[in-house]
């Protein structure tokens, strides 16, 4: 048997699972799990980096406890960055993407370069909360951290260096930036030259499978080799999708990430008209996708309806949601209005205002909002995605927190007029242990990883229902 380490972070909560594997089989143990809770650090809301690498050795220990591990990979979410100075120490706090203020920084890309020309080269959607606004933002803002920094690590890059003194960038991780080129994926020369950025400051770009190095003796853990995974969590998640054809995917958590995988980047008119997104995956291919805002506002709802003293499981909010017979509104789930952290009640009251729709006014009928809103979202994008692509596509894998309910499942099915094939759940971290095991030689290549994914996890089928939906 061997055994391997994920350490699987999302934007509001954090995971250490073992992967063990036998007999062509991978069963996951999580030993640790954790919130993710931003900060406010010099009035800057900002990621706790030294907590949550607290969190990477409580995962560390408590694995280490009931199993002997061979190695340990980190997946993350995407954009956000730390800041190295010239004595190898963190700036300050990486701030969190929700806090970084890009909106006039935006408004003078054109300075720089077109929006035609700025999607040529980088084949990424245009996101004010992309690393390349950002380090703008940081550089005009606080320029002080921006001309003492040495390197930028992105999250997973960062906590990487914490653990074996190593500075690099993985490959997926990196082509969230903004600053990548599309067909090489390697940082694009023509980004850092239009913006005037310093090359240096960006650490070499490494595949997904490299052994980074062992953690550092210091934090006595023994003989681990780290691996750069597929860093950015949507690009694990892929490669554990048991597919043997081309597929659409939805990873579902916090965030959605609605696409399919390719062998090449889409820069054609229609794809940056539809703001999709190429971002690398597993050898080189590519992530034809859309960032979608995606559990985000029934996660703000829960925490808000828990702070009036309501806590209720996820489970509990799907049969409220099922018991509620009320039309009730849709709305656009990517609106800025729903970026910020706090009341999303009012907030979809507001948009229901505004848009001159039925106001929600029970629990259920704001939970059931989010979810039919976000299906609407999926369909659309969708569409938008088989329309850049020329291609047709019959199902839909659901992996990550999302796949986990029935209700959504079947919903997302409903609304997209798809059969939709839900899990594995824990996507990622399944992504993140297969290419440990092939670097570790343990597992050939992909096609023998999606099989052994097959062998591993149940894979639920929902066919679509005839329903109607708001006008």
């Amino acid at each position: 048997m061997t055994n391997v380490l994920a350490m699987d972070f999302g934007a509001s909560s954090g995971r250490a699972i073992v992967g063990c594997f036998e007999n062509g089989k991978i069963n996951l143990v999580e030993t640790h799990r954790f919130a993710n809770d931003p900060i406010y650090f010099e009035d800057k809301l900002s990621w706790d980096i030294d907590q949550l690498f607290s969190q990477i050795k409580v995962g560390l220990k408590n694995s280490l406890a009931k199993y002997e591990i061979t190695s340990l990979g980190v997946d993350t979410w995407g954009v956000d960055f730390g800041l190295i100075d010239e004595y190898g120490d963190l700036i300050g706090m990486p701030m969190h993407y929700r806090g970084v203020k890009t909106e006039k920084i935006l408004t003078r890309i054109s300075d720089f370069i077109s929006l035609q020309d700025l999607y040529d080269s980088t084949g990424n959607q245009i996101m004010k909360i992309n690393t390349l606004f950002q380090l703008l933002s940081i550089r005009e803002y606080y320029p002080d951290q921006y001309f003492k920094t040495r390197k930028i690590l992105m999250i997973s890059d960062l906590f990487n260096y914490m653990l074996t003194g190593r500075m690099a960038s993985e490959r997926s991780i990196a082509s969230t930036t903004q600053l990548t080129n599309p067909y090489s994926k390697d940082w694009s020369k023509k980004i850092i030259e239009n913006f005037n950025l310093n090359a240096q400051m960006l650490p070499p770009i490494v595949n997904e499978g490299t052994q980074l190095g062992s953690i550092r003796k210091s934090l006595n853990f023994g003989d681990i080799k780290v691996i750069n995974v597929c860093q950015h969590d949507t690009a694990s998640a892929v490669l554990s999708i048991p597919a043997q054809k081309p597929f659409l995917f939805i990873s579902c958590g916090t965030w959605s990430l609605v696409g399919t995988e390719l062998d090449h980047p889409i820069l054609n008119k229609k794809a940056l008209e539809y703001n999709l997104t190429n971002e690398s995956g597993f050898d080189k291919t590519t992530e034809f996708l859309k960032n979608c805002t995606g559990l985000w506002i029934v996660q703000e709802l829960k925490r808000n309806y828990q702070a009036d003293g309501m806590a209720w499981s996820y489970e509990q909010i799907t049969k409220m949601v099922e018991e509620t017979t009320n039309k009730t509104c849709l709305i656009d789930t990517d609106d800025d209005l729903f970026n910020e952290p706090g009341d999303m009640r009012q907030r979809i009251v507001q948009y229901s205002k505004a848009t001159q729709q039925a106001i929600p006014e029970h629990p259920g009928e704001f939970f059931k909002c989010a979810y039919e809103s976000l299906a609407q979202k999926y369909a659309e994008t969708i569409d938008e995605i088989e329309d850049a692509t020329g291609e047709s596509y019959q199902e839909i894998h659901v992996v990550g927190g999302g796949s986990k309910s029935d209700y959504f499942c079947q919903l997302i099915a409903n609304v997209t007029k798809r059969n939709v094939l839900a899990g594995p759940a824990e996507a990622t971290a399944m992504g993140n242990v297969l290419i440990q095991l092939i670097s570790l030689g343990e597992i050939s290549d992909v096609s023998e990883a999606r099989r052994i994914v097959s062998n591993s996890v149940t894979i639920k089928k929902f066919a679509p229902l005839k329903i109607k939906l708001v006008e």
